[in-house]
């Protein structure tokens, strides 16, 4: 081809045609130009397609994850929130220190309440596999990737109360577990993995009950823990609120796309 332009141009110069073999010249270019142009343009439409179709796929498994983490944050917050309501049913106990006050109930209360611990492990390896390889750029809505990052940057800084709870937990366990024993009804032993039903001798728990409601340690403690668990709670909450709107906004996305 280019050597049959090439003979047109030697013919008209040959032949004097100068102004035809300028115009012609011109010509060439603008064809060339414009091929040029069309190959670029069919290249990038390619490269946009490719793009759109990772995208896609991008989307597809970052909400199958947070689908998972939606999950984990429900189941989380329902167990917590009862953690919390034992919690304070323990505490009712201790404030009143009547020893036929719910005296069937509080080693029950003492279980799932103060020795109690959730906190959810939300699962973030593709958005952070996704992040690390620059892909998230492929991700054109803002205000998904604008959640994506604060959901990310709440999950770096971690719960900021972790280590005094598990610390607050600890010296709850040293304090409560010399009388828990006599407190544990034989269904909550056979839970735990007792084998030797309660005893039910009234004197043995009254003795319990007794030591346990001289001791303002334990219900300083947990003041301070039902405190704890109430601030997780709320950023359980905040994060339970993150997921939903990212899956949101991924579902939208994607049928946008199809």
């Amino acid at each position: 081809m280019i050597k049959f332009f090439r003979k047109i141009r030697l013919k008209l110069l040959s032949e004097g045609k100068t102004g035809k073999y300028f115009k012609y010249a011109i010509g060439e270019i603008v064809l060339v130009v414009i091929g040029i142009l069309i190959a670029l343009s069919i290249n990038n439409w390619n490269q946009y397609s490719n793009d759109r179709e990772k995208e896609v796929a991008i989307l597809k498994e970052l909400k199958k994850e947070f689908e998972e983490n939606s999950i984990r944050y429900k189941e989380t917050i329902e167990a917590q929130t009862f953690t919390i309501k034992s919690n304070q049913s323990f505490m009712d106990c201790l404030e009143k220190k009547n020893l036929n006050y719910k005296r069937d109930s509080i080693g029950y209360f003492i279980m799932y309440g103060p020795l109690n611990y959730y906190k959810a492990e939300p699962v973030i390896g593709a958005y952070q596999s996704i992040n690390a390889s620059g892909n998230i750029s492929l991700i054109q809505n803002s205000e998904l990737k604008s959640k994506l990052a604060a959901f990310d940057s709440e999950i770096s800084q971690g719960f900021e109360d972790e280590s005094s709870s598990m610390s607050l937990l600890n010296l709850l366990h040293v304090e409560v577990s010399p009388i828990l024993e006599p407190l544990l009804t034989t269904e909550i032993r056979e839970r735990v993995g007792l084998k030797q039903p309660q005893n039910m001798d009234v004197e043995y728990q009254n003795n319990a009950l007794l030591k346990l409601y001289e001791n303002q340690n334990i219900l300083s403690l947990v003041l301070i823990r039902s405190q704890m668990e109430n601030n997780r709670l709320m950023l359980q909450r905040k994060m339970l609120t993150y997921t939903d709107e990212i899956i949101e906004l991924i579902n939208n996305e994607l049928n946008t796309k199809n």
